[in-house]
């Protein structure tokens, strides 16, 4: 059975071509909109009942698709979601939470057959995220928090990775620290492809590098037996004067382990956390040094983009990156002299 990807191909245009031509949920040029109903015909292409409903009614309902396996375990995604959900409201839609296994759609092409959404927001994007095309194929109307490998023509709003890592490896230079270590997420986060921590980790890599700075990566579930376990090794190599950690689980572990092995901050160690939520901050002590952005606007750009989307007399494709900036509190500082 011929698929929106066959159509797209023998039409000479992209997939999300396709699925706005058969959902008419954005204008497009009578040449091309031939061209997708000429190759629909031909492969007896049979949209599905989601993409019939969405060119006649809309049903006031929008998804936000988070994988069951990806907890909420950090505020930065949990103020997401409740922003999302207040902007949908204020703006008269109704925002489902729904989850499925990662790489799973089975449930998912259900919801859409049965014609129950206007739209969906893909959190925890991976970079070969089966999700989009499983909505693209269903012409159902998406925005990504957060990028895949090739988001080409789709919309999304993402943290700007590389320039919140840029922005750290030079924060921490202009200190005169030359070397730092960077406690990650998990290896099976970086196995499982997450945009956001792949090009966090790449851009680290590279700035380091440009700027002549000693990065050296360790792994670690944000859990406090697999925290302590990294910072125990970390800690025993005395060259190193700064900890970078992304998100706040992850930081509010370190500090912990850090206050518990008795190591000063920052007169010992310096901390810095990379897209962290302003409100966890407010818990440590001394207070955290962060580069980051609200990231309740992720939440609401994201349903403003996808309301807008349906909305929309245009063609043009909105893609955001929000930069973060640099908040100097107490938990960094230039490196200590030399032991």
């Amino acid at each position: 059975m011929a698929g929106i990807t066959d159509v797209a191909k023998l039409a000479g245009v992209s997939v999300s071509t396709v699925s706005y031509t058969l959902s008419r949920t954005r204008p497009i040029s009578n040449s091309t909109r031939e061209r997708v109903l000429w190759a629909v015909e031909q492969l007896n292409y049979q949209p599905n009942v989601m993409a019939q409903g969405l060119a006649g009614s809309r049903t006031g309902f929008l998804a936000l698709l988070l994988p069951t396996d990806e907890a909420i375990s950090d505020s930065f995604t949990f103020d997401i979601i409740v922003a999302a959900a207040e902007t949908a409201r204020d703006r008269g839609f109704h925002l489902v939470l729904w989850t499925e296994p990662a790489g799973e759609t089975k449930g998912l092409q259900d919801l859409m057959r049965r014609g129950l959404l206007d739209g969906a927001l893909l959190l925890s994007v991976r970079l070969h995220d089966t999700r989009v095309q499983a909505l693209q194929e269903a012409a159902v109307p998406l925005v990504m928090i957060g990028r895949n490998e090739n988001p080409a023509d789709c919309l999304y709003v993402d943290s700007d990775a590389a320039q919140a890592a840029d922005a750290a490896i030079a924060y921490l230079a202009r200190l005169g620290h030359t070397n730092v270590d960077y406690i990650g997420p998990s290896n099976s986060a970086h196995q499982a492809g997450f945009g956001i921590v792949l090009r966090v980790h790449e851009a680290l890599e590279a700035a380091t590098k440009q700027l002549g700075i000693n990065l050296r990566s360790a792994y670690s579930d944000p859990n406090a037996k697999a925290l302590e376990t990294v910072m125990i090794d970390v800690l025993k190599d005395p060259s190193v004067t700064a900890l970078l950690a992304l998100g706040d689980s992850a930081v509010v572990g370190i500090r912990s382990i850090l206050q518990a092995m008795q190591t000063p901050v920052p007169d010992y160690v310096s901390v810095l956390g990379l897209l962290i939520s302003t409100r966890v901050t407010e818990t440590i002590w001394p207070q955290l040094t962060t580069i980051t952005h609200d990231p309740k606007e992720l939440g609401q750009l994201g349903v403003l983009t996808l309301i807008d989307s349906l909305d929309s007399s245009t063609t043009d494709v909105t893609q955001i990156l929000l930069p973060s900036k640099l908040n100097e509190r107490t938990t960094t500082a230039a490196p200590r002299f030399p032991l």
